[in-house]
């Protein structure tokens, strides 16, 4: 039997995961509602469940798992830090672009109060707080590495 000491398996970056999952959650509540009198709310969860198949809206769905993948390595693997944060701004840019479009499907109006008196709910919010914490973890797990690496590479060197 080695007496060497073993990588883990994982290195887990609970915070990467938590703000992953924080942005989930936001995803599939409630966004807003089209007017007061409306029942249903636009959601991530409304279009997932489209009879359809959601079609493009579910690539948030494969960022946020990249995300979730990245996070089980990545406070050892610059390359799953750097990973973590290519699905934060994916999760960006694909959760945008489904509530730009539903928003749109509001319709025109003759002024942007109508916009602020919409009856808004939970679900912008905290994806917004999940993809600032994505990005910050993401960003610590990057810097994190390379100080790990640096460190390591100067416990291997021999001083004179």
């Amino acid at each position: 039997m080695s007496t060497a000491k073993r990588a883990p398996l994982f290195s887990v970056d609970v915070g990467m995961l938590m703000s992953t999952l924080l942005i989930l959650v936001g995803y599939l509540m409630p966004w807003f509602r089209k007017g007061r009198r409306y029942q249903w709310s636009f959601s991530g969860w409304e279009y997932a469940s489209l009879s359809s198949g959601g079609g493009w809206t579910l690539l948030t769905f494969a960022w946020l798992l990249l995300a979730a993948l990245a996070a089980l390595w990545a406070q050892t693997s610059v390359a799953a830090a750097m990973a973590a944060m290519v699905a934060a701004i994916g999760t960006l840019v694909t959760a945008l672009a489904v509530v730009a479009a539903s928003f749109a499907m509001i319709g025109e109006r003759s002024a942007l109060d109508y916009v602020a008196e919409l009856p808004f709910e939970a679900g912008i919010p905290l994806m917004a707080v999940g993809l600032g914490l994505l990005m910050a973890t993401s960003c610590r797990a990057i810097v994190r590495c390379h100080l790990l690496d640096v460190t390591q590479q100067q416990r291997e060197t021999p001083t004179s």
